[in-house]
């Protein structure tokens, strides 16, 4: 799955990509065309350089990165033989000039994160007369017979308009003599530059990548993220975690997030508690933090362990679909019927479902989880759900949310052997401050 992909999973995700600060167009492209990486030696070697990234200080790096341009298709004209233009001719010699740049910064820094082919032979061939500048011009000293018919066009063009018909002949041959003499130029440069394709390719490819990695360490910085310690084949472990979207939101309006301690293996895993208890605000942040530790950001957590899995499926909300004639409890099960598929057939993956078979009765539905834990004994990731139905099942491992304490709502979890949801939805309405003949009545019909 690509991060392009990912993005459509309603967790979070976009909320961290819009606020990276990724400096170029090459740079972000690469990010979501990039594959989500599902192994710990892969996840463990993009960390590594992230950290050698993350503890330096790369402000000059990140200025030199605004100035990266998207080159690719002047290099796939070079590669295809084409004669570049003078334009192409200038974005080559700006990235050899940058390149050069930041690869002094890089070892200024110690940075070995990344590393800059040797570009000077492509800058000598752009600057013959070495004046280090990004811009490009066919310069005299390409060709000497350039250069004396430039010279003699000059003395030519100072008469201005007061030129004789013979002197307008002379000129138009020249001006002819010029423009073949320059396209041979061009024709060289590029015959000489093809020879440096790799190294070119390699270099705005790397260059993007460091754009990305400086981006995702400064996010952690500014985010207070962590980084994961990855495992495999054994039990996830987030300690205060939390979700940004959610934690900035409540910023605003003056509130505290309260973050979430919670530990899973290959067992599944119930999460009971009332309505607004802050149940699928969990699963969210749990998708959330997997898609970032596997796509190599920063994890809001004060400190985590994750196991990698193939797949995150997030089934929360409406699951109803006009186009394909289903109803919300039709898209539900079908959608839940798909992952134990994928279950099944031996993917790993991280199962997320929020409230199952909450659309339908309370008596068939309970029947529906009860069942649905039953099918899912273990998986190679992990299974977990959320319900505000009284679970029976005891080889689940369950947790609830705190809920009501002293007034206040409590939205941490804690781990219970309890399957019982606890009845807090009437004093949740009193604390919104609804009508209290509504409360008054209810209450009396509960008693009864």
């Amino acid at each position: 799955m690509t991060f392009k992909s990912a993005l459509e999973i309603d967790c979070g995700l976009r909320y961290m990509y819009d606020s990276l600060c990724i400096m170029s167009s090459c740079g972000r492209k690469m990010l979501l065309n990039s594959d989500m990486m599902t192994t710990k030696s892969d996840i463990d070697a993009y960390y590594l350089r992230l950290n050698d990234i993350y503890s330096k200080n790369c402000s000059q790096i990140a200025h030199k990165l605004m100035l990266l341009k998207d080159i690719h298709n002047t290099l796939s004209r070079l590669g295809d033989g084409t004669t570049l233009d003078d334009i192409e001719l200038f974005e080559v010699k700006h990235l050899a000039i940058l390149s050069s740049q930041i690869r002094t910064l890089l070892v200024e820094l110690n940075i070995t994160a990344i590393e800059l082919p040797q570009l000077d032979k492509v800058v000598e061939i752009l600057d013959p007369d070495k004046l280090n500048i990004p811009s490009f011009y066919v310069y005299d000293s390409y060709c000497e017979e350039l250069r004396e018919v430039r010279k003699q066009m000059k003395a030519l063009q100072a008469h201005g308009e007061e030129l004789s018909d013979e002197s307008r002949q002379e000129l138009s041959t020249l001006l002819q003599r010029h423009a073949d003499l320059e396209l041979q130029v061009r024709e060289s440069l590029s015959q000489q530059l093809k020879a440096y394709l790799t190294q070119l390719v390699d270099t705005l490819n790397n260059l993007a990548y460091l754009d990305i990695l400086v981006a995702k360490a400064e996010q952690i910085k500014e985010m207070n993220l962590c980084f994961p310690h990855i495992i495999e084949d054994t039990h996830t472990l987030y300690n205060n975690m939390y979700h940004p979207a959610v934690k900035a939101l409540l910023a605003e309006q003056g509130k505290e997030f309260m973050p979430v301690d919670i530990a899973f293996g290959n067992e599944p895993v119930t999460i009971i508690g009332a309505n607004m208890g802050g149940k699928s605000v969990v699963l969210k942040s749990l998708a959330l933090n997997q898609l970032l530790a596997q796509y190599g950001f920063g994890v809001a957590a004060q400190e985590c362990s994750i196991n990698p899995v193939e797949e995150i499926a997030l089934c929360i909300g409406d699951e109803q679909s006009i186009v394909k004639g289903v109803s919300s409890f039709a898209g539900e099960i079908l959608a839940i019927d798909n992952v134990i598929k994928k279950i099944r057939a031996g993917k790993k993956i991280l199962a997320l479902i929020d409230e199952p078979a909450r659309t339908t009765n309370p008596v068939e539905g309970t029947a529906l989880v009860e069942g649905l834990l039953e099918v899912i004994n273990s998986t190679k990731g992990a299974f977990i759900l959320t319900t505000h139905y009284n679970i029976e099942n005891k080889s689940v491992k369950r947790y609830r949310v705190k809920g009501l304490r002293d007034g206040k709502m409590d939205y941490t979890l804690e781990e219970t052997h309890c399957g019982d949801v606890p009845h807090e939805a009437i004093a949740i309405a009193e604390s919104l401050g609804i009508d209290s003949q509504w409360i008054a009545y209810t209450k009396k019909n509960l008693n009864n």
